[in-house]
């Protein structure tokens, strides 16, 4: 369950103008070892079996002009609202739809406290993607209902919901769910396509779409092992070995991850999260507008930036933050799966809430280390964190916990940490030193390079452009629906 704050975190139902949000954990870039270990693979078919390329550099070059030759229509799936954080799911739609991708991007429901009202919007967002959101706004006493028969489908978690939320996610487990699959049915009905439809799917909670959509292809990108998240529904588990089984093509957010699928589907691609680096270059000028928020805020500063859930080790950052009293701890994002009244409450920590993606930066500009504590738990075993590649390209140096796949792509570029006392020394030797050493620099170039969101997207639309010729003559047989 998703909820927010009125004006913080999301926005209306209805409203056509989306923007984005700051990022949220994913996943890092291409070390040169993992793009060998991914230049041979095969793809899947009920059909048989056909072999894959990555294909080079020259899979970045436009693709527009060919849109009626290959273009295809795009159902992404996704449990992440559009207009919430700006992470792997936007990046790629927003890409694959300026290479002959039409893209309709569909959201968990969502529920709203105000005029009773309800409705099925399609919006354009971004780059001409289109989001199909499900939405009702009602009083205080049926929110609440709905939210209530939400934590029921989850297993009925303490979870306990703040007084001041006024907007929340329904998830894939409600009873908006049959709406949902009926209205996303008739925008795509099977008699009326002209063109090939892929289903893109982030959840493994909507597998039965397959078989609502019949498409000629799916593809499962597995951006985290949501089987591990806190308060995951009893049944994923169950629903992801169905996923990995009929999808045709797996796609994996990091090596921890890939490492996971990889039983099941030997035949799983590795790719990793990207990073724009000229969005985030722009804060090494020192030019950019001081974000209101750290206005008023002592520096230096260390900072985060991202979604704060149980992921987040909160004993560390409180310790941490007392050991260094003359440096402020700032968390730019929302708060989520955690209860308010648990965060920690120093005079130098400061939750400020999230920010819009364009403004990042900014923010990261005002930051003299970028920090990622993070807690050693099930939640955090896969993750691949996009904002390591973000602060680096930022010119920031990183202070990270030792996550698997931070240490496995980054060590030699981000200070790796241990404990309160030793993440708290790590941010003091950072700061002061900059991490200076010959070739961090020319390391972290390659890596913003070699990670370009634009070069993943390019390579994805190969696969999936190979994937629809060797489909094109077999149907997937579908499972009648009850």
């Amino acid at each position: 369950m998703r909820v927010g704050q009125r004006g913080a975190t999301f926005r209306r139902p209805g409203r056509r103008a989306i923007r984005r949000r700051a990022g949220a954990p994913g996943n890092p870039s291409h070390w040169p070892a993992l793009e060998r270990a991914t230049r041979s693979r095969t793809l899947r078919i009920k059909a048989g079996i056909a072999t894959m390329g990555t294909g080079g550099r020259d899979a970045t070059r436009d693709h527009r002009a060919d849109d009626d030759r290959r273009g295809f229509d795009l159902v992404c799936v996704s449990h992440l609202w559009w207009d919430w954080v700006w992470q792997r799911p936007q990046h790629l739609m927003t890409r694959l739809s300026g290479r002959g991708a039409r893209v309709t991007y569909v959201e968990e429901p969502r529920v709203e406290i105000g005029p009773e009202g309800k409705g099925f919007d399609v919006l354009e967002a971004e780059a001409g993607v289109r989001v199909a959101r499900l939405w009702v706004r009602t009083d205080g006493a049926e929110f609440r209902r709905r939210l209530d028969e939400s934590r029921r489908s989850l297993g009925g978690h303490p979870f306990e919901v703040e007084p001041g939320v006024r907007l929340a996610s329904l998830m894939f487990e409600s009873e908006m769910q049959p709406e949902l699959r009926q209205r996303v049915r008739e925008l795509f009905p099977a008699a009326a396509r002209e063109r090939p439809l892929v289903l893109w799917l982030y959840t493994p909670g909507v597998v039965d779409f397959i078989d609502l959509l019949g498409p000629d292809l799916v593809v499962y990108d597995v951006m985290d092992d949501l089987t591990a998240f806190r308060f995951a529904p009893k049944r994923l588990r169950d629903q992801r070995r169905d996923l990995l089984e009929r999808a045709d093509l797996v796609f994996a957010g990091g090596p921890s991850l890939h490492a996971g699928v990889a039983p099941a589907r030997p035949d799983a691609v590795l790719y990793p999260s990207g990073v724009d680096g000229n969005h985030f270059a722009r804060a090494r000028r020192g030019d950019l507008p001081m974000p209101a928020p750290l206005a008023p805020l002592e520096r230096p500063m260390a900072g985060y930036v991202g979604v704060i859930d149980e992921r987040i080790d909160l004993a560390l950052l409180d310790a941490a933050a007392a050991a260094c009293p003359d440096r402020s701890w700032v968390l730019v994002g929302p708060v989520l799966k955690i209860e308010a009244r648990t965060l920690p409450r120093r005079p130098n920590i400061h939750f400020v809430g999230p920010a819009e993606y364009a403004d990042l930066p900014a923010y990261l500009a005002r930051f003299d280390v970028a920090i990622m504590p993070f807690a050693v738990n099930e939640a955090t075993r896969s993750i691949s964190p996009t904002k390591t590649l973000e602060y680096l390209a930022a010119g920031l140096p990183v202070v990270s916990t030792p996550i698997p796949d931070v240490v496995a792509l980054y060590g030699s570029v981000v200070e790796i940490a241990e404990g309160p006392e030793a993440f708290a020394e790590a941010v003091r030797r950072a700061a002061a030193s900059r991490l200076d050493h010959p070739g961090r620099e020319a390391r972290i170039a390659q890596l913003v390079e070699t990670g370009s969101w634009d070069t993943t997207a390019a390579r994805m639309l190969q696969d999936i452009e190979l994937g629809l010729r060797a489909t094109a003559s077999a149907r997937r047989p579908t499972r009648r629906l009850q």
